[in-house]
């Protein structure tokens, strides 16, 4: 009876911790300041006329902005001076790559966001990571093992 106790402990916890993420179509997710697992409620993918692609997810509480200029398979940088932009809002504050942290040059805004895939329908899976700074400079977050999956992009 021991055993059979000791199995099943087992079995459940190299099992019941699994967070798959095909189990919520799409998916928009990341780990917010390395330890808070941020997860889209709402998410969308907008392509316009000029190719620009936005990305937008939020938890109800903050909102995730990723932007690129076209739809294409590849890397896209994050920075100061990039063309790609990542930010993200939450109560009141908005964080930018687009803004540097004051004091040294190890205080840059960095990060890359990457379309891996886009299937037959038009649906995006990609990987992403920035860090973005305030308008002062002064606050920083950080957005790493960032997932987009299966998001659908709507052409208007």
């Amino acid at each position: 009876m021991k055993n059979i106790y000791t199995f099943f402990l087992i079995t459940a916890t190299l099992f019941g911790c699994q967070d798959n993420i095909e189990t919520s179509l799409p998916a928009f997710q990341s780990l917010k300041n390395g330890d808070f697992q941020w997860k889209s409620t709402v998410s969308s993918a907008v392509s316009d006329a000029t190719g620009v692609t936005t990305f937008t997810g939020s938890d109800g509480f903050g909102t995730i902005i990723l932007q690129i200029p076209e739809l294409v398979l590849g890397s896209y940088e994050l920075g100061s001076s990039s063309v790609a932009v990542a930010s993200y809002l939450e109560d009141g504050f908005e964080y930018s790559t687009l803004n540097n942290g004051v004091g040294s040059i190890v205080y840059t805004s960095d990060g890359l966001i990457s379309v891996e895939e886009i299937d037959e329908t038009g649906a995006i899976t990609g990987s992403f990571y920035f860090n973005a700074y305030s308008a002062s400079g002064t606050n920083v977050v950080n957005f790493s093992e960032g997932i987009l999956y299966k998001l659908p992009v709507i052409n208007p």
